[in-house]
């Protein structure tokens, strides 16, 4: 990895991590509690607040100087779960970059709509696995799923919102019960209305193309990691919001892809 790549890769970390940090501070002890307590741990440490807030373990051992033997309690439990999720999320993205082709599974009841899929999608360089109905998709994820040990061996599903047997939906709920970080892309023809209902009865948001859609912009959607990071910021963050923002914000995400 070039000096430049390695760099990048830092600051994207610490960028997550700050978001973290200072969610989690103002979530807890709202925006006047945030400056109160990075504040007392300027004053100890004599650091920064951009160095201390992008540096988990000495955010730990400040936390451990202001709130005692309560740090863990207080402050550094919730942090600690998601410090170690972007962790974890990371490394495997370390995996498919070192991987030359993405793997993508598909489903959609038209046979002919999958042909092209498949065609376009693998003369780009991915890996493509088609099926023709919700059921099928889900074995195979499953499948995969436990011959990967575990870990997800799609980077991303496509799923058809009609389709018999099983509908997108219903593959997502499983395809999630299995791997809740799996990327998955909804194609239908209601973006608002397929937001909404995502929203509503899954309490998550996950990116939806909208048909018609040209295979350009499908595959511009399957490459944009900065959207699946906007869109999971969403999940994460899970703040009280009315549902319709939410949908408007996941709308702007989408009409915007750079």
């Amino acid at each position: 990895m070039s000096a430049s790549n390695s760099e990048s890769k830092d600051k994207k970390y610490e960028k997550q991590l700050s978001e973290i940090i200072q969610g989690e501070l103002i979530e807890l002890y709202g925006g006047a509690g945030y400056k109160s307590i990075i504040q007392t741990m300027v004053g100890i440490s004599g650091k920064k607040e951009y160095e201390i807030i992008t540096n988990y373990e000495l955010f730990k051992e400040l936390s451990e100087d202001v709130f005692g033997r309560l740090a863990e309690s207080k402050i550094l439990g919730p942090i600690k779960l998601k410090v170690d999720k972007i962790g974890e999320e990371n490394i495997k993205q370390e995996k498919i970059t070192k991987r030359e082709s993405l793997r993508i599974l598909i489903a959609d009841d038209e046979i002919e709509i999958l042909s092209l899929y498949k065609t376009y999608l693998e003369a780009k360089g991915k890996e493509i696995t088609v099926r023709t109905d919700g059921r099928k998709c889900v074995d195979t994820f499953k499948k995969k799923f436990e011959e990967n040990n575990n870990e997800s061996f799609f980077d991303v599903v496509i799923l058809d919102q009609k389709m018999p047997i099983m509908t997108g939906f219903q593959a997502a709920v499983e395809i999630l019960n299995i791997n809740p970080q799996q990327k998955i892309i909804f194609a239908s023809g209601y973006l608002e209305k397929t937001l909404l209902e995502l929203l509503t009865k899954l309490n998550r948001a996950i990116a939806v193309i909208e048909k018609p859609f040209s295979l350009e912009a499908l595959d511009h959607m399957i490459n944009n990691t900065e959207v699946f990071e906007k869109i999971n910021k969403i999940n994460i963050n899970q703040e009280e919001k009315d549902i319709s923002k939410k949908v408007s914000e996941v709308i702007t995400i989408l009409e915007n892809q750079i």
